[in-house]
């Protein structure tokens, strides 16, 4: 029996006239080479082709040409390969069981990396000549419209030539029950049903010497004819099976392939349509937009709009589509505000769809449906959790235990908790079973901890489960004492500022949503007591991670709405928002709160809340250069700290002894006291004290005249502090650093550097800074120096193109910065040209490719490197010519005749 019917078109196994030109995974097929060496000669111009969707297309007699000078050239001639299969008829509806691929009426955008995945796969001929067997049963697995089938499609086209025995689609949604399965495999095979021999059996003869791909599409509710499709990969070695599902098939020789979203736009790019649409998730609902409205554009106003859409549906290609196809209506902006609720806007799907995808509901309920009701219960009540959160986390809040506290005993009142709903017996077993429907996804933390979250968009239709089971009271109640324990249990205070502190800092970021919900919680019922045991316990987070104003709105909150008695809390809030105004620069404000919080302690006989109301008044009076105050506040504080054995705080102690000792005149002392800190913190293995102290020393060195050393000790402090994940403290070695560059003839440098600065800090909210003033002393005038050398208008620019930069792109600016010796500098201005660095062989290859008009895209395909590689070097070049776009950055390299052989620039011909 021959189910192949009319002739094969490499492109898309579609009939012949309905496409002319191949891909070039076809091509490569066609020639018995590989796809790398199709894409290679396409780039050197060698094999012409066109590009559609971000995928190339070639006509066949370019590719004949291309062959015939192969050969003229000697090249080895292309494998021998089968005559090509003949796809079979596509059904008319998704939902028949005609055999054959759907020919999708849209493009197919993205998925070049899952494609070249699976086409690796799933290349069993090249497998075989070496010796190991190939992937025979490959699952893509995935959620509900995250385009599955669209990719199971597009890889069977593709890889259809290397079946000889052809390409079978069987679709299964509409299959009620897994003893059907054989049944519609049978159908599309052509197998009739009839006489006594078993359905299997005859299936399996019908495919026993056919090298054949089946591709089984949508099993996730017939997951128990996992059996018989293993069976017949046994009984038939030369058939492939490539499955869609939510849920794995859990059978033996199972390859799962989990399908992500598409990719999004990088927050740190520009917000521009340059910036933003070469992501997929981007381009996907751009192509759509334009199919339901064929005036739409991406432009630079409404690019953020549009990358805020597609972040907010998590690059989710279905829910993506239902939103672009509300265009017509709804511009991006007003899109994007009517994204909440956001089901409720993603409904109007193609009426050719099958139901379950016609709304994100309905494509989310598909997979509810399959749950067990222990699953559904723990499903919807997960939701509460903002961000992703631990399997700790959810056993606590949902689990056996019910405390709400981790099993730390806590005791949290919260003013609107009922008795909680009845718990989840295992929510173990309930996660696993979550991930293997794709409503769950698994990710790495802190220290390699496995953490989980779901899709927002998956979120919402759960939250609106767990309200219409009326359990987000509980709930929620649950989930807030549970972070007010896991914030104490992580008390910052308790630990100081070593190693172990960069770790409780770095778990409390990875749950600042969760932090966030709870605190909106327990202010919405009242519960002024936990915000204020919560907040206060955070203070140390809010300071040293530059949540200032988050930080300063909810102690005020908590500490105007608590019970005002005398209280280890109390004091803590107090000293915390005392703390967070010092950085402010409020400190006549954070004095008195600072003065109570040490009242209170020292009534409470709390050595540790004492040591820290000492410490910080000292801090604030060697702010304002009291150092005849600051002295021996913080001589006391250091005392305080050892009695204690907090040798991480000694070291601060020691570092702000340091500089009360330079603004005395004594730099002896100074650097003594600096480079114990320093040692301290080195051993201790804090960074973050450890890049203070490396300033300090910095500051030192340049106020002696060494600035070899300053620059050496700078660069060091930004390597500990970017290490951290610090947001703001590195803008000290950016500042110092800046002025460094000012005096050594790289004005440049320092007006961008001065740029950087001022973004800094107006991003963490240190509107006057005082405190980082004090502590860089006169760093900033020197930098602004740079301003006689440029000239206004060129110093402004600079600047403006330093607030633009990345923090990598500020670090590497900084880290450039040095000081060259007496030859070096007098030849420099003759060496460089004026207003850029020397450029890197690969930086001048992306600047030629930029000025040919190539994308992103096309510059990673030209070279080989991922586009997140291509952005580095497009940075590097905007900061090393001082430009804040391409458009610039290309026109500045035609006026220096940087850019031979390009038209538009000197020396061109």
């Amino acid at each position: 029996m021959d189910n192949r019917a009319g002739p094969w078109t490499p492109d898309t196994g579609a009939a012949a006239g309905e496409s002319d030109s191949l891909s070039a995974t076809a091509a490569a097929a066609v020639l018995g080479v590989s796809q790398r060496t199709i894409r290679r000669a396409i780039v050197r111009g060698d094999l012409a082709a066109t590009k559609d969707a971000g995928v190339y297309r070639i006509a066949p007699a370019d590719l004949a040409d291309y062959a015939a000078r192969r050969r003229s050239a000697g090249l080895p001639r292309a494998r021998p390969r089968p005559d090509p299969p003949r796809l079979l008829p596509f059904p008319a509806r998704e939902d028949t069981t005609a055999s054959g691929l759907p020919r999708p009426l849209t493009a197919l955008i993205g998925r070049e990396r899952e494609l070249a995945a699976i086409h690796s796969l799933l290349r069993r001929d090249d497998r075989h000549a070496q010796g190991a067997p190939g992937t025979r049963l490959l699952t893509l697995t995935g959620p509900g419209g995250a385009g599955k089938t669209r990719l199971a499609v597009r890889a069977a086209a593709d890889l259809a030539p290397r079946f000889a025995g052809g390409v079978v689609f069987v679709p299964l949604a509409a299959v009620a029950a897994a003893d059907l399965v054989p049944s519609a495999v049978a159908r599309a095979l052509g197998v009739r049903e009839h006489g006594e021999r078993l359905l299997g059996d005859r299936v399996a003869a019908a495919v026993r010497d056919r090298r054949l791909l089946l591709v089984l599409d949508n099993m996730e509710h017939v997951l128990a004819a996992g059996t018989f499709v293993a069976g017949l990969l046994a009984a038939c070695p030369d058939l492939t099976v490539l499955a869609t599902s939510r849920t794995p098939l859990r059978v033996s020789g199972e390859q799962r392939f989990p399908v992500p979203p598409l990719p999004l736009p990088d927050p740190a790019t520009a917000a521009t349509a340059a910036g933003v649409g070469d992501a997929d998730a981007v381009r996907l609902f751009v192509h759509r937009a334009q199919a339901a409205r064929p005036d739409f554009a991406l432009t630079d106003d409404n690019a953020g709009d549009v990358a805020a859409i597609c972040r907010r549906l998590d690059g989710l290609p279905l829910a993506i589509e239902l939103a672009a196809a509300r265009t017509p209506m709804l511009p991006p902006q007003a899109l994007l505000t009517r994204l909440e609720p956001r089901l409720a806007l993603l409904t109007g799907g193609p009426q050719d769809a099958p139901a379950r995808l016609q709304t994100m509901r309905d494509a989310i309920a598909w997979s509810h449906d399959l749950l067990s009701p222990d699953e559904q219960a723990l499903f919807r009540r997960l939701a509460v959790f903002a961000g992703d959160f631990t399997l700790e986390a959810a056993e606590a809040v949902c689990g056996p235990q019910g405390t709400g506290d981790g099993g730390q005993g806590s005791g949290v009142r919260v003013l609107s908790a009922p008795c909680p709903p009845s718990p989840v017996p295992s929510v173990f077993a309930g996660i696993s079973a979550l991930l293997d429907h794709s409503l769950l996804h698994q990710e790495v933390g802190v220290g390699g901890e496995a953490r989980f979250r779901m899709l927002e968009t998956i979120r919402a239709y759960a939250l609106e489960r767990m309200e219409a089971a009326d359990e987000a009271t509980g709930i929620r109640a649950a989930h807030a004492a549970y972070f007010v324990a896991f914030a104490e249990r992580y008390y910052p205070y308790r630990v100081g500022m070593g190693a172990r502190h960069a770790e409780c800092l770095r778990r409390t970021e990875a749950d600042l949503p969760n932090i966030r919900a709870a605190l909106a919680h327990l202010a919405d019922t009242g519960d002024a007591t936990a915000v204020l045991r919560l907040a206060g316990t955070l203070a140390i987070f809010w300071y040293l991670r530059g949540y200032f104003g988050e930080g300063q709105r909810w102690l005020e909150w908590a500490l105007a709405h608590a019970d005002a008695a005398a209280s280890a809390a109390r004091a803590r809030a107090l000293h915390g928002l005392g703390l967070v105004l010092y950085y402010l620069g409020h400190h006549e404000r954070a004095t008195p709160l600072v003065r109570t919080s040490l009242a209170i302690a020292e009534q409470l006989d709390d050595a540790e809340l004492t040591a820290h109301a000492v410490h910080l008044l000292g801090l604030i009076a060697h702010a304002e250069r009291r150092w005849d105050e600051a002295g021996p506040l913080l001589e006391r504080a250091l005392a305080l700290w050892r009695e204690l054995g907090v040798e991480s705080v000694m070291a601060t102690a020691l570092m702000l002894l340091s500089g009360v000792a330079a603004g005395l005149g004594d730099a002896a002392l100074a650097a003594r006291h600096a480079k114990e800190s320093l040692a301290i913190c080195r051993r201790l293995g804090d960074a973050a004290g450890a890049a203070d102290a490396l300033c300090r020393l910095a500051q030192l060195a340049h106020t002696r005249g060494d600035d070899r050393a300053a620059v050496a000790a700078y660069r060091d402090a930004l390597r500990h502090w970017v290490g951290v994940g610090n947001r703001y403290e590195f803008v000290w070695a950016i500042a110092g650093l800046a002025a460094i560059a000012a005096g050594h003839g790289q004005p440049e440098r320092a007006a961008m550097l001065a740029g950087a600065f001022d973004a800094r800090i107006e991003e963490v909210g240190l509107s006057s800074a005082a405190a980082i003033f004090a502590y860089v002393g006169t760093a900033r005038d020197e930098a602004d120096g740079a301003r006689d050398a440029l000239g206004v208008e060129r110093f402004a620019a600079l600047r403006a193109v330093g607030r633009a930069l990345t923090l990598a792109a500020a670090v590497a600016v900084a880290e450039a910065v040095a000081v060259p010796g007496a030859a070096e500098e007098a030849t420099t201005r003759h060496r460089l040209a004026p207003g850029a660095e020397a450029l890197t062989a690969r930086e001048r290859e992306v600047l030629r490719l930029l000025a040919e008009g190539r994308t992103d895209r096309e510059i990673a395909e030209t070279l080989f490197v991922s586009r997140r590689t291509v952005n580095g070097h497009v940075g590097h070049v905007l900061a090393k010519l001082g430009v804040r776009s391409r458009r610039d950055a290309v026109a500045r390299a035609r006026e220096r005749g940087w850019l031979p052989g390009v038209p538009g620039s000197p020396g061109y011909t």
